[in-house]
């Protein structure tokens, strides 16, 4: 099942996700503590989830995808009508309005009209990227379309607005769990602030120690640019390689087209089956929308 993205947003994996759903388990329960846009929440093998970020705005707006789908529709459609019939005035008030109230229907607008759908906040936590001038932004009657069928996917989901470690304090042995955080050695793009990478391992360590299974996405390369982190041996037993795309923000630049290729870890090994479907199942552009890149926001800015 492919679901085109509802919440553009940086280091989504939407273009990949058909390829990582194939090394999710089966388990007791799903959680997802980066959910950020949220890709692999329809590829979930359990319906029984949890998910979180620590930016409170974007989880209002996960929980209004899915319980308020119609609202939230119509909140867009309010929007970017404005924005067609006033002119490019309108996103800047808007902009404005979402860093003074964090209005969550403020936030959809933003992520479907901002240049090349890049979610980048300055050091004082405000939305800081400019109108798409070029692009219109989706239209409502699509995005309605797309938002009703992620209110289906995601309805038994339980979103909350938490650090990931909080999150992670409720699972057990048998849960499975999806890791995609800020990348190693980067400096986090959403909030100024650094993500721990002591206290992600120690995470990692106890969860390994509860007998819960892990799927992370955590390192890689950009072109030249080298992400790797060394990740303790220790802490998982399988790492495998994944070609994600090209970086947007080299594209912006229009300095390079650099390929990214990611590191996936898990903590348990796969069976025959699952390395197979994941090694054969190749990266199409047919996997996500047209004219969207593979956001990888946190790793390469």
């Amino acid at each position: 099942m492919f679901i085109e993205p509802v919440i553009k947003w940086s280091g989504s994996k939407r273009a990949v996700a058909p390829r990582l759903k194939e090394l999710l388990p089966e388990g007791k329960r799903y959680y997802e503590p980066f959910v950020g846009g949220g890709a692999m929440l329809p590829f979930r093998k359990i319906h029984a989830a949890a998910a979180s970020d620590v930016i409170a705005e974007l989880i209002h707006l996960w929980e209004l995808i899915r319980d308020m789908p119609e609202s939230v529709a119509g909140e867009y459609e309010k929007r970017w009508s404005k924005l067609q019939s006033d002119g490019y005035g309108v996103y800047y008030e808007i902009r404005k309005s979402f860093n003074k109230t964090r209005n969550p229907h403020d936030l959809l607008f933003l992520t479907r009209t901002c240049v090349n759908g890049l979610i980048r906040f300055n050091n004082n936590g405000d939305f800081n990227n400019s109108l798409h001038h070029t692009r219109p932004g989706i239209a409502p009657a699509r995005l309605r379309q797309i938002i009703l069928e992620w209110s289906l996917a995601i309805r038994d989901v339980k979103f909350m607005a938490c650090d990931y470690r909080q999150t992670l304090s409720a699972v057990k042995a048998g849960d499975v769990v999806f890791l995609d955080p800020p990348y190693a050695g980067t400096k986090g793009r959403y909030m100024p602030s650094k993500f721990n990478l002591t206290e992600f391992y120690g995470e990692l360590e106890r969860l390994n120690s509860i007998g819960a299974k892990w799927v992370l996405t955590f390192d890689g390369k950009a072109g030249e640019r080298s992400y790797l982190e060394t990740l303790d041996k220790s802490l998982y037993k399988v790492k495998l390689a994944l070609p994600t795309g090209n970086s947007p923000f080299t594209k912006l630049m229009k300095t390079s087209l650099d390929r990214v290729m990611e590191s996936v870890y898990l903590n348990f090994e796969p069976s025959p089956k699952a390395l197979r479907q994941f090694a054969n199942r190749r990266f199409k552009p047919s996997d996500v929308a047209a004219g969207f890149d593979v956001q990888q926001g946190r790793l390469f800015g």
